[in-house]
């Protein structure tokens, strides 16, 4: 592989292909999934073939059901380093907001010039730690309000027994 192959890149949809791409979507779409089916494998031009592990093939799964659906798809090394604006708009926040979560330590950074810059690795390790947070502060939300009876049943998970 190149160095220029590590670099992030990205394709948009062509009219050109729209029916090959919906095609292949559905036939992705279709089959069997889990542990009863046979190991995914990609086909040369020439026919020669070659086993992919299962998260290549649930990768190319989402790619194609993106162009599928007139989306574009960016691939991005996970050492990628991100401009503050790249990085608050992958989070979904403003540029402003992220800047404060820097500042405060909560995502690690790295200065070039007066510039920051946030590697992708660490965006998406905070980006799951949020997430676990507040998936764990919602259940605990629920388990109390279930408790005082102000919730109409108690989720199954957090039955205490």
């Amino acid at each position: 592989m190149t160095s220029a192959s590590l670099e992030r890149e990205t394709v948009a949809p062509d009219p050109s292909h729209e029916d090959t791409i919906r095609a292949l979507a559905a036939f992705l779409e279709s089959a069997p999934s889990g542990a009863d089916r046979e190991a995914p494998y990609l086909s040369s031009p020439t026919g020669e073939r070659q086993e992919i592990p299962g998260e290549v093939y649930s990768l190319l799964t989402r790619i194609v059901e993106a162009l599928s659906q007139g989306r574009g798809v960016s691939v991005v090394p996970t050492n990628t380093q991100l401009t503050t604006q790249q990085a608050a708009d992958h989070l979904g926040i403003s540029r402003p907001t992220l800047v404060k979560l820097l500042e405060r330590g909560e995502v690690p950074f790295t200065t070039v010039g007066r510039h920051r810059r946030v590697l992708l690795t660490d965006l998406l390790s905070y980006e799951r730690d949020v997430t676990g947070r507040r998936r764990a502060g919602l259940a605990e939300e629920t388990r109390e309000t279930a408790e005082e009876e102000a919730y109409f049943d108690l989720p199954p998970s957090s039955r205490t027994r």
